[in-house]
């Protein structure tokens, strides 16, 4: 029993299982009341609002979720009032379409909610375009459409008023599982080969942007709460103090401290390479159980093994030191290392106290509510001309729809397919802004779509009851909601027996629909991909120099972040804040402000640019991999993203362990070639020639210094790379390919 309820406690909390749920529920209410009464055409009709609903809801508080369903309540009804009435006169419809379609998707300039409301109006037009054969009168389906909609809003928002952190657990969990995950694929590096430590890197930085994701995620959830919320409220500030810590655990987490390649060779201590590879194993575990404990809202209990692990691996490098007596230039960084892990370990412990009810610790966050920066919009205007410009990707993105519903509606007129729709349905879900998001949902949906169209054949013989359709209904909607953000073919093949399903009911006949269906879909998939290859294509390369650019700024930004912790003095930071009486209140570490660390707003502002900037570089990077590109340009751009993975690892060090030393004057020399690169990308001209920093490191026995030394050096034949493999980039398109490969393998 007690495995049995774990189990069910665990798929509850599940965000994807329990959003099915809810879905589930209204609409189960509607086609069951439906089915009970009689009305089983007016029935689906609302069960298609309320999937149009639940298809465009995204995350808010409560008063936010209420203030949006008015709003869509009123761009749902005017949407569909507006089909109903031209959609007979095609010289005019067709118009007022793609018109329509090119504001509507314009409206995602504004956010996450004005984009959801957006793609919202537009789907439950297109679910009006379809039924309008079948409806009875002019106001049947504005009314019943809406009524859906507002049916499972109320809904969602009682569920919302109930548990009202729900999604912010499950997001901060994420957070948490994101870096588990991201710690235990590093650990792998103290075992694996040298050949593989470049794919290990590249895993590394496609894990960080999960990580990061779900970090951004979170700071938006939160947001959207702390606005107007009681300073008191403990499950808030428990919530935002977790939040914090796993910011700061990502920091010390992506750090790199020594390479890895020549650690194997130097270090020559098999027992010590697994000692630190055990010691982060247990690290991502915790930080997994963690995250779960987040998820079912549960106490988290630190394990006294890893204090152990932890000493031990003190106490083997201190012997093994004795017995090789190592060098300097490798000691240091091992021992930072050791520090690193043993700083996740005390977060983790802070982590438990946080994780009690009632705990004291947990409200002195709440004067940190201010912590969690809100994105300054530009005025109205402003962001208005941005938006109307040919190289805004939301601009390109609304004028390639727009002009594929234009293709997809001459179609229909043309052939005179009167449940032809289908085809902009497709065309809806399919086109994405991006090449390679759209050849993908391509192959998806046009798979899905046909496993939908298989299964839906047998099923419609075996069980041509209403009632039986409409159960299969449910339970394929369920099936829907559980998969559609993890295995998106098999959630296709689920909402178009849904579909199917529905609109046959609708239609109140037996007449097969498969076969036009099928080619339906195919037809809406070839005008997608004809779009995102002719009009406007995307393609990621074109934006490499900027991307480029955007991530040296970052850098530079982060590692002045860094250099800026150290101007004031030790006693001025003591004295501001900490109070003599009371060192420790808050959970504060004295030592931490004695080497002049801390986490102040326009650090961690900082430190999350640079991980933004990295993570669109490797998202730039997988996009061009489906791109029709040579394979010089693919190498090309994976030593670009690498490498600057590799430079924010070693930016994530100084900070994890910021302290002053004399070398980082050094480091403002860094900060003013990497702002001189990115201009120099942003303006297309040629770099001048920078003198190097000095390569001799100075004598000192300080292990602090003689760890930022190296990571000085790292960063700045990093530095150098990226910028000549960015000039580069721009070069490619006057060369060969063979002659390309040559000055890529001179620039490395």
């Amino acid at each position: 029993m007690p495995s049995l309820l774990t189990w069910l406690r665990r798929i509850l909390t599940d965000s994807h299982f329990f959003f099915a749920l809810k879905v589930l529920l209204a609409l189960s209410s509607l086609l069951l009341s439906g089915w009970l009464t009689g009305e089983i055409q007016i029935a689906v009709t609302l069960a298609l609002g309320a999937m149009a609903a639940a298809l465009s809801e995204v995350d808010q508080s409560p008063w936010g979720r209420f203030r949006q369903l008015l709003v869509s309540l009123g761009c749902f009804f005017t949407a569909v009032t507006a089909v109903n009435l031209y959609i007979d006169q095609p010289l005019l419809f067709g118009p007022l379409l793609v018109f329509g379609t090119f504001v509507l998707m314009l409206m995602g300039a504004w956010g996450a909610s004005a984009r959801a409301l957006g793609f919202g109006t537009l789907l439950v037009s297109l679910y009006a375009m379809q039924g309008h054969l079948n409806s009875p009168s002019f106001w049947y389906q504005p009314l019943l459409l809406t009524a859906g909609a507002v049916w499972y809003g109320l809904i969602s928002w009682l569920v919302l008023l109930a548990w009202p952190y729900k999604q912010v657990h499950e997001q901060l969990a994420q957070c948490y599982f994101a870096l588990s995950r991201y710690l235990l694929e590093k650990a792998r590096f103290f075992e694996a080969p040298e050949q593989e430590h470049q794919q290990l890197r590249h895993q590394l930085a496609q894990l960080n942007i999960q990580l990061v994701a779900a970090l951004d995620n979170t700071k938006l959830m939160l947001n959207r709460r702390l606005h107007g919320a009681e300073p008191q409220d403990e499950e808030l500030s428990r919530l935002l103090a977790l939040y914090l810590l796993v910011m700061d655990m990502h920091e010390r987490a992506t750090s790199s401290h020594y390479s890895y390649q020549q650690l194997k060779v130097e270090l020559e201590q098999g027992n010590l390479l697994t000692g630190y590879q055990t010691a982060q194993c247990e690290l991502g575990e915790a930080c997994y159980r963690l995250g779960y404990a987040i998820l079912t809202h549960n106490r988290y209990r630190h394990g006294k093994r890893i204090a152990w692990i932890l000493s031990a691996l003190g106490d083997q490098l201190d012997y093994s030191h004795l017995q090789r007596h190592y060098p300097n230039a490798l000691l240091s960084p091992m021992k930072f290392l050791a520090r690193n892990m043993l700083h996740l370990h005390q977060a983790l412990l802070r982590a438990e106290q946080l994780t009690q009810p009632h705990h004291p610790a947990v409200l002195d966050y709440s004067s940190d509510r201010i912590a969690l920066a809100r994105a300054e919009r530009p005025p109205f205007w402003t962001r208005l001309k941005a938006l109307l410009h040919p190289n805004a990707i939301l601009f390109r993105h609304g004028v390639r729809l727009s002009l594929c519903f234009a293709l997809g509606y001459g179609l229909i007129a043309g052939l005179q397919l009167e449940q032809g729709y289908w085809i902009l349905l497709t065309i809806l879900f399919v086109c994405q802004p991006s090449f390679s998001a759209t050849r993908q949902r391509l192959v998806q949906r046009t798979l899905g779509t046909l496993g939908g169209i298989l299964v839906a054949m047998p099923l419609l013989a075996l069980f041509p009851s209403v009632g039986a359709q409409l159960i299969i209904m449910l339970l394929s909607i369920f099936i829907f909601f559980t998969q559609v953000k993890t295995h998106y073919s098999w959630a296709v093949c689920f909402v178009t027996l849904f579909s199917l399903l529905a609109f046959n009911l609708l239609a109140g006949s037996e007449e097969q629909v498969f076969l036009p269906r099928l080619l339906d879909t195919l037809a809406g998939c070839l005008l997608a991909f004809i779009a995102v290859w002719f009009i406007w294509p995307d393609w990621q390369r074109r934006y490499l120099p900027k991307l480029m650019a955007d991530a040296m700024e970052a850098n530079a930004d982060y590692l002045a972040a860094i250099i800026g912790q150290f101007a004031h003095s030790r006693s001025e930071q003591l004295d501001n804040r900490i109070t003599p009486k009371q060192p420790h209140q808050a959970g504060i570490d004295i030592d931490q402000f004695a080497h002049g660390r801390d986490e102040q707003l326009s650090y961690r502002i900082a430190r999350k640019r640079a991980h933004q900037a990295d993570n669109q570089l490797a998202l730039a990077w997988q996009n061009i991999r489906v791109e029709p590109v040579p394979r010089h340009w693919l190498n090309l751009c994976f030593d670009i993203a690498y490498r600057n993975h590799a430079l924010l690892s070693y930016l994530s060090t100084l900070g994890a362990h910021r302290r002053h030393a004399d070398v980082l004057q050094d480091a403002q020399v860094l900060v003013e070639r990497l702002r001189a690169a990115a201009q120099a990308l942003r303006d297309d001209q040629e770099l001048a020639a920078f003198t190097p920093l000095p390569s001799a490191p100075r004598a000192t026995d300080d292990e602090w210094e003689i760890l930022t030394q190296q990571l000085l050096g790292h960063i700045t034949q990093l530095v150098n790379n990226l910028y000549l493999l960015s000039r580069g980039f721009q070069q490619q398109e006057t060369l060969s390919p063979v002659q390309a490969e040559g000055k890529i393998g001179q620039q490395q």
